[in-house]
């Protein structure tokens, strides 16, 4: 009797808990969608003998989760973030938001890096890529760079003598974001496939230069999928950086790049009269022509393209470049202007010096003889002026051909390739494969977006940091697999959904449609099952999408 009346008693002062799920079950969903998880553990366990609970693959799920969370923290410190989550549908049963701390984060981070963040990458992304996309004929890998600063002075250099086997150190080198102040690392990524897949990650010094990066990068990568079976040829896509004849001279791969504009030959390309080439077009808004070029022994196909839009932006550039160089000129002239030159030699000499160093312009000048009385007062009318000084007056003009070159070369650059034998690669497909470089362009844009809050580093130790650089690779893995996802089933089902403008599109970014699924949240009920509250006609829509692993998450059939 007693005791039927405490129960009772306790369900009165339980109370309604709601706890907050929004996009963050697609995050979830999708990780297990591509078993990262089960991956990471299989590759880097932990023993629950010792009381851990929570492992390393699901540490980097939740930090995965926290860095695709839209919140202002560190991806690393994620309990205050879990507060108020549903973490038991985020993470499984049994994993309360108290057991995803810094401590279990810095663990895995730092048995990441023992086991080796590029090889834990790259061996995770070849499965996912064969099971999740496979692979049909030739593919196209997309390699960059980018500069991550770190906050913190990090002299540690002398903590590791051995350079052969260290972390990458920050170090102060060409800031990409413009904080010279701050020490950085350099990230290398490698994309590939529709959906841009990272399938390759680096972490290298703050002062390293691609010229050296690159072409290490892909020996790296070639010895590693030289060991795997049945991989699919591909054909690397990097910027200019790469082009070293000798280097590439030295290597088996094939390669299309951009060649740098500081060769002779590519100046006078560019800046020819646009009458002296037969152009063919390429693409909407560009035309092109192909080259054969055979430099130093290294044969190769160029295409010289001619972009109507970048043209466009740079006639803009260049008009405000040359309203600029004149008011410069004008403010420079006033000083020799106001000169006493003693000989017309040294006048004329000023005056062509002083000409070399306008970039758009010609110089008009007038060298005029000073004629001064002698003695002080008003002079007689019988005095005769004598000679004083030689002035020079000039004016400045609009200088025809120093300009042309300059708007010649408006929207032009070259790619070269040495895919010499492939019949498809004409002027449309090298400038189609060149502009997929924008992929991996957009996964540094991603990673460095303060929105999603991955770039902001602040661990103690060198190791951690690469770690952590590459749980962010991870999390732009799951970001680009989940946007293919979506734009493929909305394409299939001949579906879509209603963009910012409130339009229908099968092109939505993923961040997009994680704004659409603010508002949901998993309510408990004081005897009773818990549900879902927030959801509507188009979450519902959108969460199907997603497959089975996400709609699990959101209790959907």
């Amino acid at each position: 009797m007693l005791q039927a009346e405490f129960i009772k008693q306790k369900e009165k002062n339980e109370v309604v808990q709601v706890e907050t799920l929004d996009h963050l079950g697609i995050v979830a969903g999708l990780v297990d969608k591509l078993k990262l998880v089960e991956r990471i553990d299989a590759r880097v366990p932990i023993s629950k003998k010792h009381g851990a609970i929570v492992t390393h693959g699901q540490s980097i799920k939740a930090m995965i989760i926290n860095g695709l969370g839209f919140t202002q923290n560190p991806i690393y410190l994620s309990p205050t973030f879990f507060e108020g989550k549903d973490v038991c549908a985020l993470m499984g049963e049994g994993i309360e938001a108290q057991h995803l701390n810094d401590d279990v984060h810095g663990r895995t981070l730092a048995a990441i890096y023992k086991y080796g963040t590029t090889a834990l990458l790259a061996e995770m992304a070849n499965e996912i890529s064969q099971e999740f996309i496979p692979a049909t004929g030739r593919q196209n890998g997309h390699l960059d760079t980018s500069s991550l600063k770190v906050c913190g002075d990090y002299a540690v250099e002398h903590l590791y003598p051995d350079d052969t086997n260290r972390p990458p150190l920050p170090r102060h080198g060409h800031s990409k974001d413009h904080r010279p102040d701050l020490k950085q690392l350099v990230i290398s990524l490698t994309t590939s496939g529709p959906a841009q897949l990272p399938i390759w990650y680096e972490g290298l010094d703050g002062n390293s230069s691609d010229k050296a990066n690159f072409h290490q990068t892909l020996a790296r990568i070639k010895a590693f999928r030289d060991k795997l079976e049945n991989t699919p040829e591909f054909l690397w896509v990097c910027d200019s950086a790469l082009y070293s004849q000798d280097k590439l001279r030295q290597s088996a791969l094939l390669w299309l790049t951009r060649v740098p504009e500081n060769l002779g030959l590519v100046k006078q390309l560019v800046q020819a009269d646009e009458n002296d080439y037969a152009w063919q077009n390429v693409q909407d808004g560009y035309k092109g022509l192909l080259i054969g070029q055979n430099d130093r022994g290294l044969k190769q196909r160029w295409l010289l393209v001619h972009s109507a839009q970048a043209e466009k932006r740079g006639s803009i550039t260049l008009e405000k470049r040359i309203e600029k160089s004149l008011k410069k000129a004008e403010k420079s002239a006033t000083q020799p202007s106001r000169q006493a030159f003693g000989c017309e030699q040294d006048t004329l000499r000023t005056a062509k010096t002083f000409e070399k160093t306008l970039s758009y312009h010609r110089m008009n000048y007038h060298i005029t003889k000073v004629l001064k009385y002698k003695g002080r007062g008003r002079p007689k009318s019988t005095d005769e002026p004598v000679f004083s000084h030689y002035k020079l007056e000039a004016e400045f003009e609009a200088c025809i051909d120093k300009i042309r070159p300059q708007r010649n070369k408006l929207g032009r650059f070259i790619l070269a390739s040495n895919d010499l034998d492939n019949p498809d690669m004409n002027e449309a497909n090298m400038l189609s494969t060149y502009k997929e470089q924008q992929g991996v362009e957009r996964g540094f844009r991603f990673i460095k977006d303060p929105l999603f809050h991955l770039s902001g580093v602040f661990l103690k130790k060198p190791e951690r940091i690469d770690a952590l650089m590459m749980v962010m690779t991870l999390c732009l893995m799951v970001y680009n697999a989940g946007q293919y996802q979506v734009r493929k089933e909305l394409e299939e089902q001949e579906e879509s959904i209603l963009s910012q403008v409130g339009k229908p599109t099968k092109q939505p970014t993923l961040r997009w449609i994680f704004q659409k699924m603010s508002g949901i949240h998993r309510v408990h009920i004081p005897g009773r099952d818990s549900c879902i509250s927030g959801l509507n006609e188009e979450k519902e829509k959108i969460i199907r999408l997603f497959g089975p692993e996400v709609c699990r998450v959101y209790k959907l059939a």
